[in-house]
């Protein structure tokens, strides 16, 4: 499951942070940012990235070798795919499309087709979300998910470094690279790009948060497979992707459940101990309040007998 991710990083950081090392230059390449159709819709920085917002996407350039430069693009979609035979506005497709079951794709009806036309995409994200259902109280406590940083404080930008060269590439923030399906999607005179990021079974490492997870893809081997749709077959991309162990995580506020939050206080860590305490002032305020009112009614009755 993955239903909320961050990315905060601007276009030029961006093509920074998604670098890479070019084989004949030996130097670090930035990938060319390709930002037209979306019907107007562009990425913004957030987060709380949510599905049927725009965000970067990485693909190979081969399909649009007459606009990139470079092997790899980025290019903004919007996040969850639009069905290829959908007709109208394309808002109402009514599908869940947010996330594409890795046990199903091959049989689906909506992702087979896309992955077998070359539609594999990578998904950029510094982090993304899940809720832990509690077993005291039943309420969802949400957590923020994201690579292992070095010297990097991952709710902290003032901490990130961010620097690049060519010849080191970059040195800021860790990115997740969630591997996806994308497809776009013409109605008339309109080009939208939407994705559904691939997810799997859970391993040890967030099982005990919820039972799926993205695929991730941490090794550069890995990226360049998912991306060479033209030398890496379809079974063969799907056997690079595996549940990921180097993760890190910590508990943030239920401001990040509204879609409409997007400041930075979103993936702020913070004491469960705090909230519990806060949770259990609230309910014997509660409980406070509800025997008062009882109590008052018990002395109304005493005093009409």
């Amino acid at each position: 499951m993955c239903g909320r991710t961050g990315l905060c990083l601007d276009k030029k950081q961006l093509r920074c942070a998604c670098s890479y090392k070019d084989k004949q230059s030996n130097t670090f390449v930035k990938p060319d940012y390709l930002d037209e159709h979306n019907n107007g819709k562009e990425y913004t920085p957030s987060c709380n990235i949510a599905p049927t917002d725009v965000t970067p996407v990485m693909i190979s350039s081969s399909k649009y070798n007459n606009y990139a430069r470079t092997r790899r693009v980025l290019k903004p979609m919007m996040w969850g795919i639009i069905p290829p035979w959908h007709k109208g506005d394309y808002k109402n497709h009514n599908l869940s499309t947010n996330n594409c079951l890795i046990e199903n794709v091959r049989h689906s009806k909506l992702y087979n087709p896309i992955l077998m036309s070359g539609g594999r995409c990578i998904i950029i994200a510094e982090g993304f979300y899940e809720w832990q259902t509690t077993k005291q109280t039943k309420s969802k406590q949400p957590y923020y998910i994201y690579m292992k940083q070095d010297s990097n404080k991952i709710s902290n930008h003032e901490t990130w470094s961010n620097d690049f060269s060519k010849e080191e590439g970059w040195k800021g923030i860790k990115l997740l690279h969630m591997a996806g399906l994308y497809h776009a999607w013409h109605e008339n005179n309109i080009v939208i790009y939407s994705y559904s990021v691939i997810t799997m079974e859970s391993n040890k490492t967030l099982s005990w948060l919820h039972h799926r997870m993205p695929a991730i893809l941490d090794s550069e081997e890995q990226i360049d497979a998912w991306l060479d749709i033209d030398n890496v077959n379809v079974d063969m991309a799907l056997a690079y992707l595996k549940p990921i162990k180097i993760l890190e995580w910590h508990p943030v506020s239920t401001l990040v459940n509204n879609a409409r939050n997007k400041s930075a206080d979103c993936n702020k860590k913070i004491r469960l101990e705090i909230a519990k305490t806060t949770q259990k002032s609230l309910t014997a305020w509660f409980t406070s309040k509800r025997k008062s009112n009882d109590d008052s009614e018990q002395e109304a009755k005493k005093r009409k007998q």
